[in-house]
């Protein structure tokens, strides 16, 4: 059992072990190569974006707060950062949905001992995939409302010295928060629990549940290696699941 918020971390690290399973190795790959295209894009693009806006910012900063320069540079970085973490792990979440719903499905079987019952006809991989596509789409529902609220306030915050220095710090909260919930919903789905008793549950356990999101953001955010850590995630996330949510 996990008895503090920062074992969260651990989690994501015997989901890496476990992806080479052998009722799991195989849903991994497909996604991998994937998301393998998508990383390649959203870097590139994401480069060019910092890069610019970086410029700009950095020239606009009066003479009387070049003092404050570094703190706004590395501000934004930051902010740069975890945009580029909740962008990609939302999309490659969307692209790989109807894989991990399979592995959160397996993984449970696995850590419940009930592997003997683990649906591996065609039919119903197709069904549990194809329902954790729709989930994960009203996830995204849920989300994009928010985001943008928050994206607003953190962009307006952004522009008021001092301050600035929150606009990270709110963003990143509002990223774990929700990256939380579209790890803990791929087995709460699998649980046959709506996606508002995920959230209930979660919140129930709201520092254990920012913390595992935080990893989770963390873990998207380094290069190539978020790769193979989303699909850890998925089973991190379904692991800390069963040990500390599923009772609640």
């Amino acid at each position: 059992m996990l008895s503090t918020p920062i074992a969260s971390p651990a989690v994501i690290f015997e989901g890496l072990k476990l992806l080479g399973h052998t009722d799991i190795r195989w849903l991994v790959i497909i996604p991998t190569l994937l998301n393998l295209i998508l990383f390649s894009a959203a870097t590139w693009l994401a480069a060019a974006w910092v890069s610019d806006w970086l410029n700009w910012l950095i020239a606009s900063v009066p003479d009387w707060l070049e003092w404050l320069a570094w703190i706004i540079w590395l501000m934004f970085v930051l902010l740069a950062l975890v945009i580029y973490s909740f962008t990609f792990t939302v999309f490659a979440n969307l692209i790989g949905s109807p894989f991990y719903g399979i592995i959160a499905e397996r993984v449970i079987a696995l850590e419940r001992g009930l592997t003997d019952k683990t649906p591996t006809s065609t039919k119903a991989l197709l069904a549990t995939a194809w329902g954790s596509f729709r989930r994960e789409l009203q996830i995204i529902a849920y989300m994009l409302p928010r985001t943008l609220g928050i994206a607003l306030l953190t962009v307006m915050i952004s522009f008021v010295p001092i301050i600035n220095i929150l606009a990270p710090l709110i963003a990143a909260s509002w990223a774990a928060w929700s990256l939380a919930l579209q790890y803990m919903d791929y087995p709460g789905d699998s649980d046959e629990l709506s996606f508002t008793q995920v959230r209930q549950r979660a919140g129930k356990q709201r520092l254990l549940s920012l913390s595992f999101g935080l990893s989770a953001l963390v873990a998207a955010a380094i290069p190539l290696v978020n790769l193979l850590l989303l699909p850890a995630t998925v089973v991190g996330g379904t692991l800390l699941w069963c040990r500390e949510y599923s009772e609640i």
